[in-house]
């Protein structure tokens, strides 16, 4: 039984027409969007399960813009905590909320409810995210599980070239291309028969991507004046200097405000060195192999320096923050509700703590929350930090909008990770 009807998932048909029809077509045209194989949705109708690689935000809007029934998709509830936007979400278009990193017995319920008893389509993504590299995430098990519990069948809505068009980090809009394809991934009778490791190993393969490759291979350009504009979002570490939170966009350019250490982002996704600053060569990892053909190449650099920089020899000073951003705003939820604010002043990232501070009262304490108790840590939208403490979600909110959120949520994972603690968030 379905415990909480006040925020049960409906669907107004007539809205979500309308919105097809009117935003959905002005995606279409302003992105180049190509829709391959809608034919399967001749034969194929409702109740089945639609899953699909997170290549941007807009992903639900530009699957659903093909698709000729009302789509149930599974979001955040992150995204519903404004009460206009969630009568949107989930009374106009039947959005099903899902808590990050928390259990969450009631969105498997009303999935069940949507698809055995309504005869409904559900969405989802099972990365539980949008890439920060156009490449993608590992799928958690549990969606290999949900699958084969509903039995019935599921859809692949392949996407290439959103990430480029829009990337997560980038509020601009490039000029590209961007191809949708459908195709039947598992029948109800295939999912009956196979193991679950199977259909786990199956779903990873088929979200499998590389926009950036893509984009080489079919020699395409996405054009823009500003496509390095909030690249610090996503890469926040110099590969010349090693300085943490330096690098600084304008336009094209992305370049680091300790050593000078400036590129220029190209329509094709890559890099162009335009300076190496004061220094003669990178730091290690940088050092390996060339990392400026796409950010693929320079996250997974930075990802391996963050780790070493916070474990091992190389372990930094713990009385020192490793990150700190101010001014920020501390918010305090559960689940939808609407969030309060605590604190309004100053992060700060330890090896062993969080801390926020008040910059207007000095008489207001602390706050301070011991890393082996933060969970879920992720990035909601561009640069939204939260993190669940007990059952509450925490949200941090940047008064400049280039302020990385997502370098907490790295380091934090990267400290559960070294302390063997890690309850894994997005």
């Amino acid at each position: 039984m379905i415990l909480n009807r006040r925020y049960s998932p409906t669907n107004f048909k007539f809205f979500t027409w309308l919105l097809r029809f009117t935003y959905g077509n002005w995606l279409k045209w302003k992105y180049r969007i190509t829709a391959i194989n809608t034919e399967l949705f001749k034969e194929l109708k409702p109740p089945f399960i639609m899953v699909g690689n997170h290549t941007t935000l807009l992903d639900p809007f530009i699957a659903s813009t093909f698709v000729p029934f009302p789509i149930h998709w599974v979001a955040s509830d992150g995204n519903m905590r404004n009460p206009i936007m969630r009568f949107m979400l989930i009374k106009l278009v039947g959005s099903i909320p899902k808590s990050k990193a928390i259990p969450d017995i009631e969105t498997v319920n009303w999935i069940v409810d949507l698809v055995k008893h309504k005869h409904s389509v559900v969405g989802m993504y099972p990365e539980g995210q949008s890439t920060w590299t156009g490449t993608p995430a590992p799928v958690f098990l549990s969606s290999a599980k949900l699958l084969r519990l509903l039995r019935v069948p599921v859809v692949l809505v392949k996407t290439n070239g959103g990430y480029l068009a829009k990337p997560r980090w980038s509020h601009v809009r490039r000029q590209g291309k961007v191809e949708v394809s459908f195709s039947l991934l598992f029948s109800p009778e295939q999912l009956h028969k196979m193991e679950l490791s199977t259909i786990d190993r199956l779903l990873n393969d088929a979200l499998c991507y590389d926009d950036s490759a893509w984009c080489k291979q079919k020699s395409l350009q996405f054009k823009t004046t500003k496509g390095a504009e909030s690249l610090e979002l996503a890469l926040y570490i110099c590969p010349s200097c090693g300085e943490r939170a330096s690098m600084h966009s304008s336009g094209n350019l992305f370049t680091c405000r300790q050593c000078g250490f400036t590129i220029e982002y190209q329509y094709d996704s890559s890099f162009l060195l335009r300076s190496k600053g004061n220094r003669e060569s990178y730091l290690s990892p940088f050092d390996e192999a060339p990392f400026l053909d796409s950010i693929v190449s320079w996250n997974s650099f930075q990802s391996r320096l963050l780790y070493r920089c916070l474990s091992g020899p190389e372990r930094v000073n713990l009385e020192a923050p490793f990150f700190f951003d101010e001014p920020v705003k501390l918010k305090r939820g559960k689940r939808m509700d609407r969030m309060e604010t605590l604190i309004i002043g100053r992060i700060e990232l330890y090896i062993d703590r969080l801390e926020f501070h008040d910059t207007r009262n000095a008489k207001l304490e602390s706050i301070v929350f011991p890393i082996e108790q933060i969970d879920g840590e992720g990035v909601l939208k561009w640069n939204f930090f939260e993190f669940y403490n007990g059952m509450n979600v925490y949200r941090v909110v940047f008064k400049d909008k280039k302020a990385s959120g997502r370098k907490y949520s790295d380091a934090i994972s990267v400290l559960h990770q070294i302390s063997g603690s890690h309850f894994p968030g997005r």
